[in-house]
């Protein structure tokens, strides 16, 4: 008999997997911590945020989402602007993203991030696209 299950994920299986991740990376760079964010509106419910983390040098943004209701004003950049400066000052020289064709791509060009890779096409038409901003 198989010793291990192989299951669909809870959100508290996922966070555990996230956990053990970010433990064995500790082996291999001590330096590193979360630097996510939410933004919540005047009811209380989140309406944007990151998931993003700091290892030595690097802040990776692994998630940016702004709800469609709150999009156009600047959230996202202001979100970005946020893990730059806080990598920043915590020692990061540059912010590494990715993003699919239609999550707006643009979006990280218009603020100085460049393109270093892609894959296309990735999902159906749209490709996969990889950016990386130096910070000063």
């Amino acid at each position: 008999m198989e010793p291990y299950a192989i299951l669909p994920a809870t959100e508290e299986e996922v966070e555990a997997v996230h956990a053990g991740l970010r433990a064995y990376n500790r082996n291999y760079c001590p330096d590193a911590e979360d630097l996510s964010r939410a933004v919540r509106d005047e009811a209380g419910r989140v309406v944007a945020g990151t998931d993003c983390f700091r290892m030595g040098t690097l802040v990776l943004v692994d998630v940016l989402w702004v709800d469609e209701s709150c999009r156009g004003q600047g959230l996202g950049a202001r979100l970005l602007a946020a893990a730059e400066t806080d990598g920043c000052r915590r020692g990061a020289r540059r912010v590494e993203r990715n993003t699919f064709g239609f999550q707006a791509p643009g979006f990280y060009e218009k603020l100085g991030y460049r393109l270093v890779g892609s894959v296309e096409p990735a999902v159906g038409d749209y490709g996969h696209y990889y950016y990386a901003k130096e910070l000063t």
